[in-house]
């Protein structure tokens, strides 16, 4: 598993590890507030996830508790081998695709930018960016395979026109 990311980059996200699991799940729950509003569609894919717990926080504690670990394994990424392969699995069994990734991405780092306020420097939210766009990739990828192992071909089984 590799990403591909600046040592910038990487210096960056492992100093804010820990302002982000501080904040995170207050980050993520706005993430997909925000997601959601935008596009309602995108909600019926956590249908069966920790979306609908009790409380209605699971699915953003699960995210927020994600990201602190990429960020703090970010420069050994190989240690999260499990955890991105059940994400990846998960992500199959709701029907994710790829074309999500880029909005997720831009209302996550939206969500960190409103929650951090003044913390969340241009520098920051570069960093994060690129953080987010890797990870991406490596998620997008796995998926990719796993729907190939599944024989499910996203052309017709999902009415989409992107891998």
């Amino acid at each position: 598993m590799t990403a591909g990311i600046s040592q910038k980059t990487i210096d960056i996200v492992k100093a804010t590890a820990p302002v982000v699991k501080e904040h995170g799940e207050k980050i993520t729950s706005r993430m997909y507030e925000i997601a959601f509003s935008e596009r309602p569609d995108y909600k019926l894919g956590f249908e069966s996830t920790w979306m609908v717990d009790a409380h209605g926080n699971g699915q953003a504690k699960k995210l927020a508790s994600s990201v602190y670990a990429y960020a703090t394994h970010i420069d050994r990424l190989d240690e999260l081998a499990k955890a991105v392969d059940a994400i990846a699995h998960r992500h199959v069994a709701c029907r994710i695709l790829p074309e999500q990734y880029p909005l997720i991405g831009e209302k996550l780092l939206q969500a960190m930018k409103e929650v951090l306020g003044d913390a969340a420097t241009d520098d920051v939210m570069a960093a994060w960016t690129e953080a987010y766009g890797a990870l991406a990739a490596i998620l997008i990828d796995a998926e990719a395979s796993l729907y190939k192992q599944n024989d499910i071909d996203l052309v017709e089984k999902l009415g989409t026109s992107q891998i």
